[in-house]
């Protein structure tokens, strides 16, 4: 009984491989829907050591949107959007997933630019108000940091405003 069953899955299997080689092997699109919770695959195929686990990026996206051109926008916990091929996805079945967009997380774009100077040079070292969104290089802030704050930024401008940590924490 078992060889007979080996005999057909091996028999499968051939019928497979070869309807991928001459191109007629039409995989099963998945498609996704808002909510659902995917990985990003990378370039390898397979988990070093491992044919059945798929390599996929660390990071789990949140669905936003599937379109009808097979692509999917997704969302990530910093909030950061991208648009991505729903043949690169796979989905993720873990129950314990936190959806909640942690803003801490968050990085200004490359082009995103300072308040003062409008300059979008140097975004490394562009701090982001917590209170208004703004952005400040540390030498264009009044007055001027020599170092990254710890904990929440706020601008001296919103300071005036009576905005403090304790009630940006609170949002």
């Amino acid at each position: 009984m078992a060889a007979g069953n080996l005999l057909i899955a091996q028999r499968r299997d051939q019928l497979t491989y070869a309807r991928k080689r001459d191109g007629t092997y039409l995989p099963k699109v998945r498609v996704y829907q808002e909510g659902d919770y995917v990985y990003v695959r990378t370039a390898s195929d397979c988990v070093a050591g491992s044919g059945l686990a798929m390599a996929v990026e660390p990071r789990v996206l949140r669905v936003v949107q599937a379109r009808d051109n097979g692509t999917v926008l997704v969302v990530g916990r910093d909030g950061g959007k991208r648009l991505l091929n729903a043949r690169n996805l796979t989905l993720c079945h873990n129950l314990n997933v936190d959806g909640e967009i942690d803003w801490s997380l968050a990085k200004p774009a490359e082009d995103f630019p300072c308040s003062v100077c409008q300059s979008a040079l140097h975004w490394g070292e562009l701090l982001l108000c917590d209170g208004c969104g703004l952005g400040y290089h540390l030498w264009c802030h009044q007055p001027p940091l020599s170092t990254v704050p710890a904990g929440n930024f706020i601008c001296s401008s919103c300071k005036d405003k009576g905005v403090t940590a304790q009630a940006v924490d609170k949002r």
